[in-house]
């Protein structure tokens, strides 16, 4: 990741995003157990996510007065416009802790962060259990979750009701939370928010990714960039030789051009320099794009028509996600797959399947995936389905490769404008060994009950796009990356307000877990 440049200038620059930690308490119990547990959650927090976070302690909390204290302290680290500041909260209880205390600090503080809620476990023994030795969090856990329940205050509950800050459980649910934390914040409604380019409209043949309300999108922080079709052609005509050189030196350290002609180097060469500038320029998450068939028809920016998909690989490989035929909904979904895992994200079709009982589905696309998801031997080559449409010479800049095997995540956020409300679904599945002999890029997926997920799916009640986010990882990871999505939809349903009919903006079906692979 090291040669990123201009792409990770604004994270590289930003100081370390920041998670707040305050301790329950309530004095008929013993105090030095929460003073003890102050040292204890820190010490972890800053061990397991101290490369990525600053843990900052507010402080022992039973009474109003010191809510507020910790309150006032919070708030010292709230988030700015360009979204640094806290993104979460862990709330440890190490005794039978005052939820009142608990509650009036997270009213006061009013971050609008998720909040983690701990609880230390008691401990067996000959002498642990006297009037001395009892943490009695259990008890206290459901109070502190129920006065949270009253305000309507989301929150995410660790995997065990009680659960020692030292364990491997706590652990694992630590990194989910940062990574619900850091979903989560790039959803917010206010402050920078999420910035998506789109470089020309849809294609007119798949309407049905781009036929997107923008409108319930914007509630989720998402704003647009428009790059014309027009302009990308002045642009990419008008690149300067010394970047023109570069960026051909670039692609041919990244994929190699063996076979590809002079020109279509060229047009996609100069199609990545203007890429790169927009979204330097307009400080952009990524990019959506009319990848086809005004590009290669009217030879934008160049002697020769061009696929736009070397160029949008290689910014997914810097997690600027790209999405084809402008499929903003669909690049929602990629960046939240990203945002939660930190994985390089793909979209495709959900493509093929056959009529056995394998429970399997080819997800597809003309050849736009990173190369890092893929197996070695990824290369630039021609569209072999639109070259017969827009002529061989002016389809060069697909990619051809076969996904790696290993664990998925798949997600695709759907808007209905019509109900004013956005469905969501996700779930796990396994990327097979078997290699599909075929063109572009490729990935046969195992999806347990894939039956029943598609029949939901198409359900005139849903009736989603074609398109779908998928990541691959460690199975331990994938894991993490849905619990994460998981956890994140109450707060950003929270952050997003109840659309007009007074419902949540976000509904969200998980079709199944890793446990169930």
């Amino acid at each position: 990741m090291g040669g990123l440049g201009v792409f990770y200038r604004r994270t590289t620059m930003s100081r370390k995003p920041v998670i707040l930690g305050f301790m329950g308490n309530r004095g008929s119990f013993p105090t030095e157990f929460a003073v003890e547990g102050a040292q204890a959650t820190a010490s972890v927090v800053r061990e397991l996510l101290g490369d990525t976070v600053d843990y900052v302690d507010l402080g022992n909390v039973e009474t109003y007065a010191d809510a507020k204290r910790a309150a006032a302290k919070a708030q010292e680290h709230r988030a700015g416009v360009d979204g640094g500041g806290a993104i979460g909260i862990v709330c440890s209880m190490y005794n039978f802790s005052d939820e009142n205390g608990i509650r009036d600090v997270l009213r006061l503080a009013d971050l609008n962060v998720p909040v983690l809620i701990h609880t230390e476990p008691d401990v067996r023994g000959q002498g642990k259990m006297g009037q001395r030795g009892r943490r009695d969090g259990a008890c206290g856990r459901f109070s502190a979750t129920n006065a949270l329940r009253h305000i309507g205050y989301p929150y995410t509950l660790t995997s065990k009701h009680c659960e020692a800050v030292d364990s491997a459980a706590f652990a694992d649910d630590l990194r989910a939370f940062h990574a619900t934390c850091v979903l989560a914040s790039k959803f917010r409604r206010r402050g920078r928010g999420v910035r998506l380019g789109l470089v020309g409209s849809g294609p007119d043949d798949f309407q049905t990714v781009t036929t997107v309300s923008t409108e319930l999108l914007g509630h989720l922080g998402l704003s647009t960039v428009g790059l014309e079709l027009i302009a990308l052609d002045r642009q990419m005509r008008n690149v300067p030789p010394s970047r023109l050189s570069s960026k051909k030196e670039e692609i041919r350290e990244h994929f190699g051009a063996e076979g590809v002609p002079a020109a279509s180097l060229d047009a996609i060469a100069r199609m990545g320099v203007v890429f790169d500038r927009f979204v330097e320029e307009n400080d952009l998450d990524g990019i959506a794009v009319r990848c086809w068939t005004e590009m290669q028809k009217y030879q934008v920016g160049g002697e020769v028509g061009v696929m736009p998909c070397t160029c949008m690989s290689m910014l997914s490989e810097r997690l600027l996600p790209a999405a084809c035929e402008t499929d903003i909904a669909g690049w929602v979904g990629m960046y939240m797959l990203q945002s939660a895992s930190g994985l390089v994200p793909v979209l495709g079709d959900w493509n093929n399947m056959f009529d056995d009982e394998r429970q399997e589905v080819d997800l597809f696309h003309c050849g736009v995936w990173a190369k890092s998801v893929m197996h070695p031997g990824s290369k630039i080559t021609e569209h072999q389905i639109l070259a017969d449409v827009v002529g061989r010479e002016n389809s060069w800049g697909a990619i051809d490769g076969d996904l790696k095997p290993g664990t998925c995540a798949f997600l695709r956020p759907c808007t209905n404008a019509r109900e004013g409300k956005i469905f969501m679904y996700g779930g796990v599945g396994q990327v097979r060994e078997e290699r599909i002999q075929t063109f572009g890029t490729r990935g046969r997926v195992y999806i347990p009950e894939i039956q029943k997920l598609f029949r939901y799916i198409t359900d005139p009640r849903r009736a989603v796009e074609h398109h779908a986010a998928l990541v691959v990882g460690a199975r331990r990871a994938i894991a993490t990356t849905m619990k994460a999505v998981r956890d994140a939809v109450p707060y950003i349903n929270a952050q997003a307000g109840l659309n007009g009919s007074g419902l949540e903006l976000v509904e969200y079906y998980e079709h199944n877990t890793v446990e169930q692979l």
